[in-house]
């Protein structure tokens, strides 16, 4: 099976240069963990992900304001806490091969890109996780019916 039937196509993204505070907004309006960063081209250049957003935020709120908080993300840039280079994976990647690199680099998400570097999805380890769940409860339900 390909990552490409189990990884999520509606992706939220962000640009190099757009500031933290909205990156901010996507994290806290949506469930997503990883947010790709994408250059101009529409190509992916980095990830950022929660727990990158809030150890960059960590000195500023320690010892700041809410309003020095607001002013630090509002002048601070994605591509100053963004993981680049970001490891990018094809649709035709095989969960197994996916779930082994996961392991390897000791990451939680690949960004699925095509032959230009443009964003097709993302596949996380709970996307794996989740097929392994159905398809055990598949096969108990099979076995029961035998």
């Amino acid at each position: 099976m390909s990552i490409a039937s189990i990884m999520s196509k509606k992706v939220l993204v962000t640009q190099e240069d757009a500031n933290l505070a909205s990156l901010r907004a996507i994290f806290t309006q949506s469930k997503f963990q990883h947010v790709p960063v994408l250059n101009s081209m529409h190509q992916v250049v980095g990830i950022v992900s929660v727990k990158d957003f809030y150890k960059a935020l960590a000195p500023v709120i320690d010892s700041g304001s809410e309003k020095t908080a607001e002013l630090f993300q509002q002048g601070r840039k994605v591509r100053s806490i963004m993981t680049t280079p970001v490891i990018t994976v094809r649709p035709e990647m095989s969960v197994i091969h996916a779930a082994s690199i996961l392991v390897d680099k000791n990451i939680s998400c690949l960004i699925v890109v095509d032959d230009h570097s443009r964003l097709l999805g993302i596949v996380s380890w709970k996307d794996i996780l989740r097929l392994i769940v159905q398809r055990h409860h598949a096969k108990r339900r099979q076995e029961e019916e035998e």
